[in-house]
């Protein structure tokens, strides 16, 4: 109820949270508290489930939509390493440089994210040339 008021008031285009089939139990927490608000949100965001540290969190993952991060790599593995309740080495070194790499091949460029798009009601596409 509280994450559904938190974005109710937020009233967000565009909503990421992890993959819900990961080993590790916040991602899954926060993974199914979002796919409750959004199912119970009267202003449909359009949800995106992003994958950590592939092939020991993240499970059963296979992305519809595809981010070229090459400009931002550099800034978001910065960002990674601003956290501050656990290593953030061993954070982004659990597999996020070679996702991004393998992601940006299947992307064809340097780096890319991945994402699953939420089918269902909603208001668009993060990008709609890409169609996700």
């Amino acid at each position: 109820m509280k994450m559904q008021q938190l974005l109710a008031t937020e009233n967000p285009d565009i909503v990421f949270t992890h993959w819900p089939i990961d080993t590790h139990k916040d991602h899954q927490a926060a993974s199914l508290l979002t796919i409750q608000a959004w199912v119970r949100s009267a202003n449909k965001f359009d949800l995106y489930f992003c994958e950590a540290c592939p092939g020991s969190q993240t499970l059963g993952f296979h992305p519809d939509c595809y981010i070229d991060i090459t400009e931002t790599q550099e800034q978001k593995r910065k960002a990674i390493y601003c956290h501050t309740s656990q290593d953030p080495a061993s954070i982004y070194d659990c597999g996020h440089a070679t996702s991004e790499d393998f992601r940006g091949r299947e992307l064809g460029v340097k780096a890319a994210e991945a994402f699953v798009h939420m089918t269902g009601k909603k208001r668009g596409n993060l990008i709609p040339e890409l169609g996700c």
